[in-house]
């Protein structure tokens, strides 16, 4: 049995993958397994893995099922004592494992350890570990409270805390998964020592313009909602959520007077109608995780930024342009 399973999970990703395996091959570690789950990809990705590295373990799925469903089926092909779950647009540092391994086993109460991330050509830090205000919106002033592009998490706490929501097709499913590990009673840290580049996508382009579309705006908003309705208590639910929604009213006054109903009713709207068509499935899992957590909101909200991120960033950088 390995130590490590490394799950990779690739979309159309065919030129990144050669480069992130090699550099995951080069590590002091060698104790892993590595397991890329294909999601429908038409690049030849499946193809190139199966030619070149005979010994990748390869999931071909039919379709794009998302980046949640896609992790989940690695995790049930994972032989490893911890589960690494790690972006297939990357380039790791030689002892990125090693350094993970030795946090993760100097403390026990430890259940996800993130890394430093550093731009693609390494020319710059990207974050080591990412803040989250009350919103559940990732921008604010705080320390970390979750980490992305590269989840180092033991085995039986991502089986104990539910593994990844399935309905989170992409975005939040990161914050979610870290969420629950806190209120499992777990730590999220992030391991300076552990660094990797990145070619992640930066919202902010090079004039300082905040940039999405309309799907990728829906996809926030609505798994936003959901994640604050499974994860709160009733009393924090109370108090924070009638705020979320007014600031969506102040977004969507903003964007009718900007002439834009196509931002209004295919984000917003449209992200309101999801969940209340996925309404009685949240609430089981709430059920589920507020019987079984550990940790008190107000606990997690001195980790929180108090504050507003979205509403910080756009003071920052102005109202996002929609492509």
């Amino acid at each position: 049995m390995p130590l490590i399973s490394i799950i990779i999970t690739n979309y159309n990703g065919r030129k990144y993958l050669g480069d992130c395996i090699d550099s995951l091959n080069r590590n002091s570690l060698a104790d892993f397994e590595i397991i890329v789950v294909d999601n429908g990809s038409c690049d030849g990705s499946v193809e190139f893995l199966r030619v070149k590295y005979s010994q990748v373990k390869v999931i071909a799925l039919d379709s794009n099922l998302g980046l949640a469903i896609a992790s989940n089926r690695g995790r049930a092909a994972a032989a490893g004592k911890y589960l690494f779950f790690y972006n297939n647009d990357t380039i790791a540092d030689q002892n990125l494992l090693s350094e993970l391994v030795k946090t993760m086993e100097s403390d026990e109460t430890i259940g996800i350890c993130g890394c430093k991330t550093l731009s693609y050509d390494g020319a710059k830090k990207t974050n080591c570990g990412v803040p989250l205000d009350i919103f559940g919106y990732p921008y604010g002033e705080s320390k970390c409270f979750y980490v992305d592009a590269a989840i180092f998490i033991r085995r039986e706490v991502f089986d104990e805390i539910g593994g990844f929501d399935p309905k989170l097709f992409l975005y939040c499913e990161d914050r979610d998964l870290c969420w629950r590990c806190w209120l499992y009673g777990y730590k999220v840290v992030a391991v300076d020592s552990a660094v990797f580049r990145h070619d992640s996508f930066c919202a902010v382009d090079g004039e300082g313009r905040l940039n999405t579309n309309i799907r990728k705006r829906f996809m926030g908003e609505a798994f936003t909602i959901r994640l604050l309705l499974k994860n709160y208590s009733f009393l924090a639910l109370l108090g924070i959520f009638p705020i979320y929604m007014a600031i969506n009213c102040m977004e969507m006054l903003l964007f009718l007077f900007k002439g834009r109903l196509d931002v209004v009713f295919g984000a917003y709207i449209r992200a309101y109608g999801w969940n209340l068509g996925n309404l009685l499935e949240t609430l089981r899992l709430r059920r589920k995780i507020q019987s079984e957590r550990k940790t008190s909101d107000i606990s997690l909200l001195k980790k929180m930024y108090l504050g507003s991120g979205k509403l910080k960033l756009f003071g920052e950088v102005g109202v996002p342009q929609f492509r």
